[in-house]
């Protein structure tokens, strides 16, 4: 028998408002398997064990007005914008413990259905033409799990570049 996954929208572009309801749904409701999809507008998301310092560029960062937010999973900091989608999965910890691979599998489906070359990557990214389309992380709360990612299907390149201070080799 297949689950029944319960979608919820935010309606929102409010980066603190999406990432307290995404913590919300993970805390709050214990049962059941979701999907979340929401935006957030003009916004740097910073990774639970970052330095933001290290992470931004602050005088591109002020200049541009861009929101700067702390998200409770762990990975790299990333520039939003309403050029991504943000998804998150919230649902049992399962067998497979907190296999990220368990999340990106479906998304690199969906892709591919939407005729796109794409195929997970590394430990926790997505490629689509060997271009990273979607980085992702995860967190545990008690039984359950929560996994989020973006994807970029038309973000503004100057504006993540100019925010984040990257390691070139990525």
């Amino acid at each position: 028998m297949e689950k029944t996954v319960q979608y919820l929208e935010t309606h929102s572009q409010n980066p603190y408002y999406n990432l307290a309801f995404e913590e919300y749904v993970l805390t709050h409701r214990t049962e059941g398997d979701y999907l979340l999809l929401w935006q957030n507008d003009n916004t740097v998301v910073v990774g639970r064990n970052q330095n933001t310092a290290e992470e931004i560029n602050a005088d591109f960062v002020e200049a541009h007005h861009i929101r700067v937010v702390r998200r409770g999973t762990g990975g790299g900091a990333v520039y939003h914008d309403l050029g991504n989608l943000n998804y998150s999965f919230i649902t049992d910890v399962g067998d497979d413990g907190i296999s990220i691979r368990r999340f990106t599998e479906p998304v690199v489906a969906a892709l591919r259905g939407l005729g796109l070359n794409a195929e997970a990557s590394g430990r926790n990214d997505i490629l689509v033409e060997g271009r990273k389309v979607s980085g992702t992380a995860q967190r545990r709360h008690g039984g359950r799990i929560l996994h989020h990612g973006t994807l970029l299907f038309d973000s503004d390149p100057s504006m993540a570049s100019g925010a984040l201070n990257v390691d070139p080799a990525k």
